[in-house]
C-alpha cells in the first residue's frame, strides 16, 4: 500500500489497531501520523454505538524517565522498551523535584532559582515564585532539592481545584522545609523547630509528613487561615517517636558499612516508609518496610501536645508493588497488572559520580549515575537490576531518574 492508503485508513480499521496497543505512548504516537488518526484515537467523549467506540486502556504502571540535556528518554513496562522524550529546551535542561498524577512534575528550570509546574502529557505549565520569604520579611532564594504535591493542579478543560506544594530546601546550607499555596506570591517556611535532616514528605490523610534522618515524623496541616502575602496558616504536630528495636544497630551500619535513605508512601490507607540500605562498596542490597502506629493516647502526651507513635515491621507486602522515589513514592494493587508480581519494592538511581575524565570544569558539574536501581523481592530478600542495563543509560548531566504517572 502506498503512503496515502495508509493514512485513509476507516475508523473501525484503526480502533482495532489501538487494541493491541496496551500502551498510552503507542496510541499517543499512533495519533501523530495524521488528522484523520488523531481523530480516530483520540480520547474523549464520542458518538454512542453502534459508532466505533475507542479500546479501553489497561491500568498503567509508572513509567521511567531518564532526563538528559541531550537525548531524554523513557521507559515503558509495557514491550519493556525505551523511547526518546520531546521536551521543550528548557525542560529538558531542567532539574526533576517531583512528580504527581496525571504527568504534572516540579522543575527547576535553571540556576538563576527559576521553578514550574509542568505537564508532560499536555505541555501546560504553571510558573512558581523563586523565592522563600521568611517570617522576619527576609527573602532568600529557593533551592529546592525535592517536593511533592497535595493534588495534582487542574488543567484548562478541568474544573478548579486548591492544590498545595511542600518542598525539602536547602536554606543557609541546611535542609528545611517550605510550602507554596495556590496563588501565593513566594514560598513560605514553617514556623517551629527545624527538622533534622528531612529525607522525604508525603501527602497523607490531609497533611505534609515528613520523615527525618532519625525516623522522626513531623506534620503540617495546612487550612487554618491565610496570613499575608498568601501564605497559608499551617497547624504543627511533632510525634514522640518511641524507636524500633533494631534502631541502634542501623546506626551501627550507618556508621562503618555504608548508609540508609528513608521513603514514605501511602498504601491500603496506611502510612508506610521504606528503608533503603545503600553499603558503600555494593550499593543497595536491602530494603526493609514499616509501618506507622499511633500510640494511644496518655494523659503526659495530651499536656504535652505530642502524642506517641512508632514504626512498625511489615514483612510481607501481600498483593503489592512499591514504586519509591522521593517526593513521589506509590503502591500498587499487583492483581490489576497481569504478570507483574506482589512484594517487590521498585527503587531508583539518586547518586551521582564525578567523571574524572572530563576537563576540570566539567567536572565540577556531578554527573548523576544510573547504576544502582533495581527491583528488591521481599520473599528473597535480594535486589537485582532493573531495567535491563541495555535498556537504560548510564548517567544524566542534569538529574537523576524519576517515575512518570501518566
Amino acid at each position: 500500500m502506498d503512503r496515502a492508503k495508509w493514512g485513509d485508513l476507516p475508523d473501525n480499521v484503526l480502533l482495532g489497531v489501538t487494541a493491541c496497543l496496551p500502551c498510552r505512548a503507542d496510541r499517543v504516537r499512533m495519533a501523530c501520523v495524521n488528522r484523520q488518526w488523531r481523530a480516530a484515537v483520540r480520547e474523549g467523549p464520542r458518538p454512542p454505538p453502534p459508532a466505533p467506540q475507542l479500546p479501553p486502556l489497561p491500568p498503567q504502571l509508572p513509567w521511567l524517565i531518564f532526563p538528559s540535556s541531550a537525548t531524554p528518554s523513557f521507559y515503558s513496562w509495557i514491550g519493556r522498551t525505551s523511547h526518546p522524550l520531546p521536551l521543550p529546551p528548557d525542560v529538558r535542561v531542567a532539574r526533576f523535584c517531583g512528580s504527581s498524577d496525571g504527568g504534572w512534575f516540579v522543575l527547576a528550570l535553571d540556576s538563576s532559582h527559576r521553578y514550574a509546574l509542568y505537564n508532560l502529557n499536555s505541555g501546560h505549565r504553571v510558573e512558581l515564585p523563586p523565592g522563600i520569604v521568611s517570617p522576619s520579611g527576609k527573602q532568600f532564594p529557593l533551592v529546592a532539592r525535592f517536593a511533592t504535591l497535595s493534588a495534582s493542579p487542574p488543567t484548562p478543560s478541568s474544573s478548579p481545584r486548591p492544590y498545595m506544594l511542600a518542598a525539602v530546601v536547602l536554606v543557609s546550607r541546611r535542609l528545611d522545609v517550605a510550602f507554596w499555596v495556590q496563588g501565593s506570591q513566594c514560598w513560605f517556611p514553617h514556623r517551629g523547630p527545624r527538622l533534622n535532616q528531612p529525607q522525604d514528605v508525603v501527602y497523607y490523610n490531609g497533611g505534609f509528613y515528613f520523615v527525618t534522618a532519625d525516623e522522626g515524623v513531623v506534620v503540617y496541616w495546612p487550612g487554618y487561615g491565610r496570613l499575608t502575602n498568601n501564605q497559608m496558616r499551617m497547624r504543627r504536630v511533632e510525634y514522640n517517636m518511641l524507636r524500633r528495636d533494631d534502631y541502634l544497630e542501623d546506626m551501627g551500619f550507618i556508621g562503618g558499612n555504608g548508609s540508609i535513605t528513608r521513603y514514605l508512601v501511602e498504601s491500603r490507607g496506611q502510612l508506610l516508609m521504606v528503608a533503603r540500605y545503600i553499603y558503600n562498596e555494593g550499593g543497595t542490597e536491602v530494603l526493609r518496610v514499616f509501618r506507622f502506629h499511633v500510640m494511644p493516647l496518655t494523659p503526659a502526651a495530651a499536656i504535652s501536645g505530642r502524642p506517641r507513635a512508632t514504626w512498625l515491621p511489615v514483612d510481607y507486602l501481600e498483593g503489592r508493588m512499591l514504586f519509591v522515589g522521593k517526593g513521589c513514592s506509590r503502591s500498587f494493587e499487583a492483581a490489576r497488572f497481569p504478570g507483574f508480581e506482589d512484594a517487590i519494592i521498585y527503587f531508583l538511581d539518586e547518586g551521582f559520580v564525578h567523571d574524572t575524565t572530563a576537563s576540570a570544569a566539567v567536572q565540577e558539574r556531578p554527573r548523576y549515575s544510573f547504576t544502582d536501581m533495581g527491583r528488591y523481592e521481599m520473599d528473597d530478600m535480594a535486589s537485582e537490576a532493573w531495567p535491563p542495563v541495555d535498556r537504560r543509560p548510564t548517567t544524566s548531566d542534569n538529574a537523576p531518574p524519576t517515575w512518570w504517572f501518566p
